[in-house]
């Protein structure tokens, strides 16, 4: 396969990862706005819905290219967790990388990794 192909396996997923990070986060803004949770809901909530949406789309990626879905994951989930940040600094959030940020990454290499060879056995 070439790897122009590949590439563009890795950017569907995280495309695919996007739309699915703002499908759950709608609905999840929705339920917050009728009902109240703790900043420590919440920020359990962000890493579930990072993690999930990662996991989806290493999988779809590692699928479609068809071989080596360890590189497939971890580009998805590196490429993934950028433009994370790039719309954070965008949006007005501050450019420090602190703790959380660097354990969300750190989470979401392992499981974009796990999720690729994961989809390459599917």
């Amino acid at each position: 396969m070439d790897n122009k192909i590949k590439y563009s396996c890795a950017a569907e997923g995280v495309f695919r990862a996007g739309i699915l990070t703002l499908i759950v986060l709608v609905i999840y803004s929705i339920i917050t706005s009728y009902l109240t949770a703790s900043m420590k809901v919440t920020s359990v909530s962000y890493i579930v819905i990072t993690l999930v949406s990662v996991l989806y789309g290493a999988v779809y990626a590692a699928k479609k290219a068809g071989e080596k879905g360890w590189l497939m994951g971890i580009m998805v989930a590196a490429i993934y967790m950028v433009v994370l940040y790039l719309v954070k600094v965008v949006g007005g959030g501050s450019t420090d990388i602190g703790m959380t940020e660097v354990t969300r990454t750190i989470l979401a290499l392992g499981i974009g990794t796990l999720a690729g060879m994961l989809g390459i056995n599917l």
